[in-house]
C-alpha cells in the first residue's frame, strides 16, 4: 500500500521527455515515487491517504543552487553602505559575534523560507564567504536547516581575504575564545567537515564551497594553485560537488593550471566578466553557470545568459538569497531571468518558459550531481515535489498552458504542499516539522543577542538617509 496517493491534478514531470500527465497521479512508497501517470482508463492502487488535486499541478521541487547561510538574520541591515563596507560588517558579524544558536536558528528561518516558496533543495555557503576556522557552524547550520524539512546541501572552502581573519567562538557564560584564522586551515577543515558531517541524516550534504575558485588577487599564482588543487582534491576524494563564486579571469586561470577541476559537478556562481575563450572553455568541459539574475554581481556586470546558453554552457537560475536585498522566491528570478535577458536583446521570444523551468529544477540537480535522486518526478526517484494552488483569480483558468501560466504569473506564496524525501514538509501554507511562530521568536532573540555583542547601534545601520532619493 502507497503511503500518500495525489489524483486529478496536472503532473508536470520535467523528464526527458516534457511528459505531462492531465489530469493524472503520483503515488509515493516510502521515500520514492512509486508510480506516476494518467487517470483515464488506470487501476489506482491502495493508499494510506489520498489527496484530490482538484486541477491543480504538482511538479518537482525546486532546487535552488546559491544562497549564503547567515543572510537570514543581516538581510536588509546596512544595505546602504554597499560594496566592501557591507561585506565587511556581515564578515564581522559571522567570524566574531555569532554563536550556535545564530547558526541553527538561522539555518531553520533559511529553509522554512525556502520551502514555503516550494524550494525543495537549497545550496547554502556559510557566511558572506565561508566561517572556516572550526565545525559548528556549519554542524548548526546543517541542523537547522533540516530540521525545517528540506534536503539541504551546505559547504565550506577557503574564504575570500583579506588574512588573517579574527575569529570568536562564545562560550555558554557569554564568554568568548578569540584566535586568528588563516588559509592554512581552511583546508583541514573543509575535509573533516566533509568527512564527518555527510552521512548525518539522509537530507544533509556537505559540500566543497569555497568562497572563489581561479585567481584571487589576494593570493600569489602559487597559492591559487594549490588552493585549486586542494579543494578539488577533497571533492573527489569524498566524491561531492565544489560550489564557488567565479568572475572573468577565473576560467582561463583553471583551464591553464588545473583544467581536471572543469567538470560537470562544478558550478560557478554569479559568472560575469568571462572572455569568448572562458565560454568555450565552460561549453567544452561541461562546468556549470549558476547565474542569480537580480543579484549585486549581475547588476554590475551583466552575465551572458543567452549567449552562453546558445554555445552549449549549462546553466541553472539561483536567488543567492537572502541578504541584503533579495529573498528565496525562486519564482521571482525565474521571471526577472526572462524579463532581463528580453530587455537586453529586445526579444520577448528569448528563454522560452520550459527553459526556465529546467534552470531550476533538473539542471541545478545535474550540477550537483543529484539529477538521479530528485530534480524530475520519475519512478523510483525520491519523493521530492510541490503544489501549487491555482485556485485562484490570478492563476485562472488554469489547465492550458500550464507550464507558461505557472513561470509567468505564478508566485513563491501560491504553493501550498511540499513533500521531500516522501514526507510532506507544509501543507495548507503550514509548516509540519517545526513551530513556525516559535521559529520567528527564536530569530529576533537570536538577531538581538547577536547586534548586542557587535556594539552598534541598529540605527547606525537601519537609518538610511537616501532612502527617498533617486539614487543613495
Amino acid at each position: 500500500m502507497l503511503n500518500l496517493l495525489l489524483i486529478n491534478g496536472i503532473i508536470i514531470t520535467a523528464d526527458p521527455c516534457h511528459t505531462i500527465h492531465d489530469p493524472g497521479y503520483i503515488g509515493v512508497e516510502g521515500d520514492k515515487i512509486a508510480c506516476i501517470g494518467k487517470m483515464a482508463g488506470t487501476v489506482l492502487p491502495q493508499a494510506r491517504r489520498v489527496i484530490d488535486l482538484k486541477g491543480c499541478p504538482v511538479l518537482p521541487g525546486l532546487i535552488d543552487g546559491h544562497g549564503h547561510a547567515g543572510h537570514c538574520l543581516t538581510k536588509t541591515l546596512a544595505e546602504h553602505l554597499g560594496g566592501d563596507d557591507w561585506e565587511n560588517l556581515v564578515e564581522s558579524i559571522y567570524y566574531r559575534y555569532s554563536d550556535e544558536d545564530f547558526w541553527y536558528t538561522e539555518g531553520a528561518l533559511a529553509a522554512a523560507e525556502r520551502l514555503k516558496f516550494g524550494v525543495t533543495t537549497g545550496v547554502s555557503m556559510v557566511g558572506n564567504t565561508p566561517r572556516i576556522d572550526r565545525l559548528w557552524p556549519i554542524a548548526a547550520s546543517l541542523a537547522g536547516s533540516v530540521s525545517a524539512g528540506i534536503r539541504q546541501l551546505t559547504g565550506i572552502g577557503a574564504a575570500n581575504g583579506p588574512w588573517p581573519k579574527t575569529c570568536r567562538t562564545y562560550r555558554p557564560d557569554g564568554s568568548y575564545e578569540e584566535y586568528a584564522v588563516t588559509p592554512q586551515m581552511a583546508w583541514a577543515a573543509t575535509e573533516e567537515a566533509v568527512r564527518t558531517l555527510n552521512g548525518c541524516h539522509p537530507r544533509q550534504m556537505c559540500i566543497v564551497a569555497p568562497g572563489r575558485m581561479g585567481y584571487r588577487q589576494w593570493e600569489s599564482v602559487e597559492d591559487n594553485i594549490a588552493h585549486n588543487q586542494e579543494m578539488l582534491r577533497i571533492a573527489q576524494q569524498y566524491n561531492v560537488p565544489i560550489h564557488t563564486h567565479a568572475y572573468g579571469g577565473d576560467v582561463q586561470f583553471l583551464y591553464d593550471h588545473t583544467p581536471e577541476a572543469l567538470t560537470p559537478r562544478l558550478s560557478l556562481t554569479h559568472s560575469t566578466g568571462y572572455s569568448e575563450a572562458e565560454i568555450d572553455i565552460l561549453a567544452r568541459t561541461g562546468a556549470y553557470v549558476f547565474h542569480g539574475p537580480t543579484t549585486h554581481a549581475h547588476i554590475n556586470r551583466r552575465c551572458q545568459v543567452v549567449e552562453m546558453l546558445e554555445r552549449g554552457v549549462n546553466m541553472a537560475v539561483i536567488t543567492d538569497g537572502t541578504s541584503p536585498d533579495r529573498s528565496f522566491d525562486l519564482w521571482r528570478d525565474m521571471k526577472n531571468v526572462q524579463l532581463l535577458q528580453r530587455a537586453h536583446f529586445h526579444d520577448a521570444s528569448l528563454l522560452p518558459c520550459g527553459k526556465v523551468l529546467e534552470m531550476v529544477t533538473i539542471e541545478p540537480a545535474r550540477a550537483l550531481g543529484i539529477d538521479h535522486l530528485v530534480g524530475s518526478l520519475e519512478v523510483g526517484k525520491k519523493a521530492d515535489f510541490i503544489r501549487v494552488n491555482t485556485r485562484q483569480p490570478h492563476l485562472a483558468p488554469f489547465g492550458i498552458m500550464p507550464i507558461q501560466r505557472l513561470v509567468y504569473h505564478a508566485m513563491g506564496q501560491d504553493v501550498d504542499l511540499v513533500v521531500v524525501n516522501g514526507e510532506i514538509m507544509m501543507e495548507g501554507r503550514t509548516l509540519t516539522q517545526l513551530d513556525e511562530e516559535a521559529l520567528l521568536d527564536r530569530a529576533a532573540e537570536a538577531f538581538a543577542r547577536t547586534m548586542a555583542r557587535t556594539g552598534r547601534q541598529l540605527s547606525d545601520l537601519c537609518d538610511n538617509p537616501n532612502l527617498y532619493a533617486l539614487r543613495q
